[in-house]
């Protein structure tokens, strides 16, 4: 996509209003193959996706034993494989680590194909609309489905995703092709952001990032990933802890958005009348002020059921407030 990278107040605008686009190719990109393939991922990570017939999609969690995210796994089923977005640079440690778990009955194979894919994410309020109009389809896909075109020879692939500042899409298609969807993407008048920006919207969208929100430091039900959990399902591993945490409707901590009157760094621990109260995880400035998202001990929040006010919190003079409902 030859033009020049719009800044950060202009993403901003447009992804509120229109729609925009950034280069994702970093994330990792797995093939599994063989009749195990859907029966692999369903006993080893937090979703149910063992009926997942081809056009369709889901996101699952791998978790430690003690139920701490792995990573996130966004799998697209086709007729006769299972393709599957990892978070950034981790398809090499994703495909090692279901490696690990292949028992000798399993029919099942994983092929890395992270470099030699390119993805294309559209993020913003009129994303379906404007992506229907280049494709020429109605790609009003249910979360996580997707639907293949076929433009000059080449195969693109369109797959509804989590909304960023509204909504959301990844688009991928092979690395040699990459130049034609880039092309593509510019003639229905969607414009090339940067990841500074990138960051600024997932965070106001309260979308958990692998390394910040996601690490084994915590549960996928304390990052609000309850979606991606089944509860009635087979076991897998981490259930134990994850089914208990639901079941007492109680969790330790929980991931917010949050907003501050002064840049702070990630890793800065939140305090609440002088007691500890969290940890940032990510933290980015930009149009809407200082935006930052940590996790919050419960035990803090507890004050809104006896108060109108949700409590305020510091970091060092940094005054900091909840920017969601609690």
């Amino acid at each position: 996509m030859k033009q020049k990278l719009l800044s950060l107040e202009e993403t901003y605008h447009l992804a509120h209003n229109s729609a925009v686009v950034f280069d994702r190719s970093q994330l990792g990109m797995l093939k599994f193959t063989g009749k195990s393939r859907l029966d692999l991922i369903n006993r080893m990570s937090t979703q149910k996706v063992i009926n997942l017939k081809s056009g369709q999609g889901a996101a699952t969690i791998l978790t430690t034993d003690i139920g701490r995210i792995i990573d996130r796994l966004i799998l697209y089923a086709a007729s006769d494989s299972v393709y599957c977005l990892t978070s950034d640079s981790n398809g090499e440690n994703i495909a090692n680590y279901l490696k690990r778990f292949v028992f000798y009955m399993d029919d099942f194979k994983v092929e890395d194909l992270s470099v030699s894919t390119a993805v294309f994410a559209i993020y913003g309020s009129k994303a379906v609309a404007i992506l229907s109009g280049i494709f020429a389809d109605d790609l009003d896909l249910p979360l996580h489905h997707w639907k293949s075109f076929e433009i000059s020879g080449s195969s693109f692939y369109v797959h509804r995703t989590d909304p960023v500042a509204g909504d959301g899409f990844f688009v991928t298609c092979q690395i040699e092709d990459k130049e034609l969807l880039t092309q593509y993407l510019a003639n229905g008048d969607l414009q090339l952001a940067n990841n500074q920006a990138f960051e600024y919207l997932r965070i106001e969208s309260s979308l958990p990032l692998f390394g910040h929100e996601m690490t084994t430091d915590y549960i996928p039900l304390e990052a609000n990933l309850w979606s991606d959990v089944s509860f009635n399902k087979g076991c897998y591993t981490g259930q134990e802890i994850i089914a208990r945490m639901e079941s007492r409707g109680r969790l330790a901590k929980r991931m917010l958005l949050l907003k501050s009157n002064e840049p702070v760094p990630v890793g800065s621990e939140l305090t609440h009348n002088g007691k500890k109260a969290g940890t940032i995880t990510s933290a980015a400035g930009g149009p809407a002020g200082f935006l930052l998202l940590g996790f919050v001990k419960s035990s803090m929040l507890e004050e809104k059921e006896s108060s109108a006010t949700i409590p305020s919190f510091s970091i060092g003079q940094a005054k900091i407030e909840v920017s969601q409902p609690v």
